[in-house]
């Protein structure tokens, strides 16, 4: 990436009004992320452990795995409601949502997508400022954008921003979950396996797992309710 293009991209990501990127896992995963110190790709994963490797999507449509699928300010509630249905994860429902530093989006080779990345095996993936830029769009794969849409989040929420990975535990903002009883288990459970989840910052917000509330309330700008939580003492 040129100088020139960092700059550019730098300009289109603050326009854009977005403090941070958004990335659905199952909650089994964090005790990997946790271990390992990075979230990877895909395609890190199935080589560095071919035998342990359960990835979220198997097919990978957009034909990128050496990238993690991040969307911007809010996670993709159409996403987790079709993974939920996976007969892969049946016995697993929990899922937590990672808040990551917006800055990965200027990462080399960071692709972006107005719509779902995996539409049209990838075709709608670009790199640089105006691909950015047109995850904003007043219009976007049929989605308005109205007045009330919530600065940060891109018109079509299923928008997409691919980052190269790995990506270091350093840049995980926080650990959305649906419910302060769901912030204890996945505390206690990391704890029962020797790891520390005083590592990542908890935040509970149901909303963010029930898409046909977040997009209301994105799209109009209601209120979505995102609480600190800690371990009692």
């Amino acid at each position: 990436m040129t100088d020139d293009a960092r700059t550019e991209l730098e300009e289109a990501l603050a326009q854009t009004k977005a403090t941070r990127l958004a990335h659905f896992t199952p909650a089994r995963n964090l005790f990997h992320i946790l271990q390992d110190g990075a979230i990877r790709s895909s395609k890190d994963l199935a080589e560095a452990a071919p035998d342990h490797f359960d990835p979220t999507d198997h097919q990978r449509f957009d034909r990128n795995p050496d990238k993690v699928c991040c969307t911007f300010q809010y996670p993709n509630g159409y996403y987790l409601d079709q993974a939920r249905k996976k007969s892969d994860f049946q016995n697993y429902p929990d899922w937590v949502c990672l808040f990551l530093d917006v800055e990965l989006a200027l990462r080399p080779n960071a692709l972006f997508a107005p719509c779902n990345a995996a539409k049209q095996y990838g075709a709608h993936l670009q790199p640089g400022a105006a691909a950015l830029a047109s995850c904003f769009a007043p219009v976007s794969d049929g989605w308005r954008r109205n007045p009330q849409h919530i600065a940060g989040a891109a018109t079509n929420l299923q928008a997409e921003v691919l980052v190269p990975g790995p990506i270091d535990l350093d840049l995980v903002e926080a650990v959305a979950v649906p419910t302060a009883a769901a912030a204890a288990n996945e505390w206690e459970r990391l704890k029962m396996l020797n790891l520390d989840p005083s590592r990542f910052q908890w935040t509970v917000a149901s909303v963010l797992f029930d898409k046909n509330n977040l997009s209301k309330s994105v799209r109009f700008g209601y209120p979505i309710p995102e609480e600190p939580w800690t371990p009692p003492a």
